[in-house]
Order: structure tokens, then C-alpha cells, then sequence
């Protein structure tokens, strides 16, 4: 009996919108650090959602206390997840293409099964090392062609060290989301997170000409704070929440392609054929990497009681807007 053609729902439309806004924010942050320093944009976009996220948990009189016991792991989950997570991704941003750190970025999931094979809780089947091993040998191909170009490839070691932060993030957070809810986890991880980088990121941002700023370089701010960290999602959630991850999911394959797609338009940004193959690659090990492992999820692990581990996959809660 053939089976039942899904309909196009209104879930499809918000994970379009999502793709669009990610996207979207790889290119205009890209475009704002040729006003704002990189560490400087971390540091007033960490200002503006921790100011969005408190008040309106305020709002909504959000039980906002914590486990002592969970304070270690919202520590970790804000300095991976938000601090060295945003830090690498702008600073890699600003010496690379939108489309390489959109496309790098991307890599978390592969990033989150090593991990997790390492770490003994997930039993990784033969093709997802097959997805892991074209992930790398798309990256080589990708890297490599900038290399043999005489082009440097330090922004796109910044952005794999991120795909390897937000791995970390991943594995970290899931009891905490399934004990508080996200937008606390959210509003938490972020404080760790602007408290963590301050340190590092405050003699950029008090060198900065706040004054001599675009209003393009303001509303990118808003736009990276408010639409892409909190709006898209919220959108995304509620997607998810209504048609299941595996409806969901595959939209976020686009996030590279549409930011490609912008980059060259408003960018001019050029993809040759190593470029384009070993962009292609990459995907490929994503899909398979995704498409039967626990990939861009979070692992929770509940003991039985006999010995034995249940592993589950949840919904982890997004740090930046995969990119």
C-alpha cells in the first residue's frame, strides 16, 4: 500500500523562515565586522539578549532558580555554548566567507558523535564513521583549495574549534533543558557566557567608536540578538514541537546553502569546483551522520537501575543560529 504524500504544513513555513534568518545573519554579521571588532560585537550582542531574555522571563514571573548541583553544569554549558562558541564563530567569521563559516559550523554534529562515541554513550554504526569520513575529506578538499590559492585558512580553523565548542555544549545541556525548560537554560547559559568572555572581549569594546557606527552596524546587532538567537528559535522550538524532528531537521541542511546563495549576491563571493565539491562532501557526511545518529542532538542518559543506560534524543537549545 503506498504510503501517504506528507502535506507542505504551517511548520514548513517557520522552518523556512528559520533557514532564512540563519542565513541571513551570516552574511549581515559578516557585513557589520567591517565596522564593529569581532570581540566587540560578541560582547554588545551577549548585552542584548541577556537584557531581552531576563525581562521577558520577568515578564512572565519565570521560576528562574537553580540546583546547586547544576550550577558546574550551566557553568560549562555557558562558557562552550555561548562564550568560546560566539567568540570562535565571529572571530572566524571576520577572516573567512560566510559560506565557510556557515558551512563549518554545520560540522557540530559530527563533532557531537565523536564525542559521544568517546565518552560511551552512543554506539556509532559503520556508516556514520562512513558520514564522519566524508565530512573530513570534504573539509581537506574545501581547506585545500584556499590553500593551494595562497589564501589563509585561519578563519576556518576558528570556525571548526566552534563546531567542536557547541559539540561540547550539546552533550552539556540536556538535563538542564529537560529540568528548567530552555529559555531558562537559554538566559542562564548566556549570562555565563557574557560574563566569561567580558575579560577577554572589553578592551575591544571600550576601544570601539560606538558613536561612529552605522545605523546597518546597529540593526545588525539587533537583527543577530533578537531575531536570529531569539525569534528564529523560538521558531524552530515550535516547529519541532509541532511536526517532529524528523520533518524539522532537514531544513537546517539549507542554512549553508541559502548563506552561500546570499554571500554570492551580495557578497561576491565565488565557488569553484574543489569549493563547491567539497562542500558537497561535507553534506553528505552530515546526512549521514544525522540521518542515523544522534548527530546535532542532545544525548540524555538515564540510568535503568540494572546496570544498564537509556540514551534518548532531545532537542538541545541553540546558542547561535548555526553560524
Amino acid at each position: 500500500m503506498a504510503r501517504p504524500r506528507e502535506r507542505l504544513d504551517i511548520a514548513d513555513g517557520a522552518m523556512l523562515a528559520v533557514v532564512l534568518i540563519w542565513a541571513g545573519n551570516n552574511v549581515i554579521v559578516k557585513a557589520a565586522l567591517d565596522e564593529l571588532a569581532p570581540l566587540a560585537y560578541v560582547l554588545g550582542r551577549f548585552v542584548i539578549v541577556v537584557l531581552l531574555l531576563f525581562a521577558w522571563l520577568g515578564a512572565r514571573w519565570t521560576d528562574l532558580r537553580l540546583r546547586r548541583a547544576d550550577l558546574p553544569r550551566t557553568l560549562l554549558a555557558g562558557v562552550s555554548g555561548y562564550a568560546v562558541y560566539n567568540a570562535l564563530f565571529t572571530v572566524g567569521l571576520d577572516r573567512t566567507s560566510a559560506f565557510s563559516v556557515a558551512l563549518l559550523i554545520a560540522l557540530g554534529p559530527v563533532f557531537t558523535l565523536l564525542f559521544a562515541a568517546a565518552l560511551g554513550i552512543e554506539r556509532t554504526r559503520p556508516v556514520q564513521w562512513l558520514g564522519v569520513a566524508a565530512a573530513a575529506a570534504g573539509v581537506a578538499l574545501f581547506v585545500g583549495d584556499k590553500l593551494r590559492d595562497g589564501l589563509p585558512a585561519t578563519g576556518d580553523a576558528f570556525s571548526l574549534l566552534a563546531a567542536a565548542a557547541f559539540a561540547v555544549y550539546s552533550l552539556a545541556t540536556a538535563p538542564l533543558v529537560r529540568r528548567y525548560g530552555a529559555s531558562v537554560v537559554t538566559a542562564w547559559s548566556a549570562l555565563v557566557g557574557l560574563v566569561a568572555v567580558a575579560p577577554l572581549a572589553l578592551p575591544s569594546t571600550l576601544a570601539q567608536d560606538w558613536s561612529g557606527l552605522s545605523v546597518a552596524a546597529w540593526v545588525s546587532l539587533l537583527y543577530a540578538a533578537a531575531l536570529s538567537m531569539l525569534a528564529a528559535y523560538t521558531l524552530w522550538a515550535w516547529a519541532i514541537a509541532r511536526r517532529g524532528v524528523g520533518r524539522t531537521v532537514p531544513y537546517l541542511f539549507l542554512v549553508p546553502v541559502v548563506t552561500g546563495v546570499l554571500a554570492a549576491f551580495f557578497q561576491d563571493e565565488t565557488f569553484g569546483a574543489l569549493k563547491v565539491g567539497g562542500a558537497l562532501l561535507v553534506l553528505v557526511g552530515l546526512a549521514l551522520v544525522r540521518g542515523l545518529g544522534v548527530g546535532g542532538w542532545v544525548l540524555e542518559v538515564a540510568d535503568q537501575g540494572d546496570g544498564r543506560r537509556r540514551v534518548r534524543i532531545a532537542r538541545p537549545v541553540k546558542p547561535e543560529a548555526l553560524g
